[in-house]
């Protein structure tokens, strides 16, 4: 499998605290991973820098061979890499639509006008918004704001999609349909590394899993062997149940 990030050696400071400390991992193109670990753990704080939102202090990031790390998020963006955020981050002033049509006018090749919008509906009803794009993005709720955001994401057509606890908060029913849409973007092509608490997510998307726990890579293999791992276990639920 030919990657498409590689991750070397990747460590953060703030001050005199580590919270990523020599990481290492890729993904294989076409791929869906997941990046586990208990809350605190670095997680987010690695797809910030792989989104360019922060730079590391030390270590490289490689995507498609070409080094990524300390760019401006725009340029990574334009370079095939799309996020959508733990917390939600929403125009609040501008309908739905209008959310993602500005997604659109920013990405490397981008829409204007009727075809913008035409092509931020076909976006919203593949994430269950049809129909919904007039509305006032601050007038939905939490879930369809989700939604909401992983078409924005969606619309610069990434090569790498990071998807930051995208699954949680939805009902057994949205679950589903989350999962399916997310095996469906993986079907046309597209690379996914997911933070996710939602093991019968991870179990059904992720034949690979990367687990961090206080800043430092505990476990990296395949999504069965990974969850039954001692250390693994231990890092989520405490020393008294590995």
């Amino acid at each position: 499998m030919t990657q498409l990030l590689e991750i070397t050696g990747l460590k953060k400071q703030f001050g005199g605290l580590t919270a990523v400390n020599d990481v290492s991992f890729s993904v294989g193109e076409g791929e869906i991973a997941a990046l586990l670990g208990p809350n605190g753990s670095g997680k987010t704080t690695v797809l910030n820098m792989i989104s360019g939102a922060l730079s590391p202090t030390a270590g490289t990031i490689a995507l498609a061979g070409e080094r990524i790390s300390h760019l401006a998020p725009h340029r990574i963006a334009h370079k095939g890499v799309s996020r959508t955020f733990q917390l939600v981050k929403i125009l609040p002033s501008l309908t739905v639509a209008e959310n993602v049509v500005a997604a659109l006018a920013f990405r490397r090749d981008p829409l204007w006008g009727s075809r913008a919008t035409e092509r931020a509906h076909e976006l919203l009803a593949e994430v269950g918004l049809a129909g919904r794009g007039g509305e006032h993005a601050d007038d939905l709720t939490y879930i369809d704001q989700k939604r909401m955001e992983l078409a924005r994401a969606l619309a610069a057509e990434p090569r790498l999609l990071l998807l930051d606890e995208w699954l949680s908060g939805l009902n057994p029913t949205e679950l589903r349909v989350g999962i399916d849409l997310i095996v469906s973007l993986r079907d046309r092509g597209m690379t996914i590394l997911l933070v996710e608490h939602i093991m019968e997510a991870v179990r059904a998307l992720c034949s690979r899993a990367v687990v961090m726990n206080v800043g430092n890579k505990i476990a990296e293999g395949p999504t069965a062997e990974v969850l039954a791992d001692p250390v693994v276990i231990s890092a989520y639920l405490g020393e008294g149940h590995a």
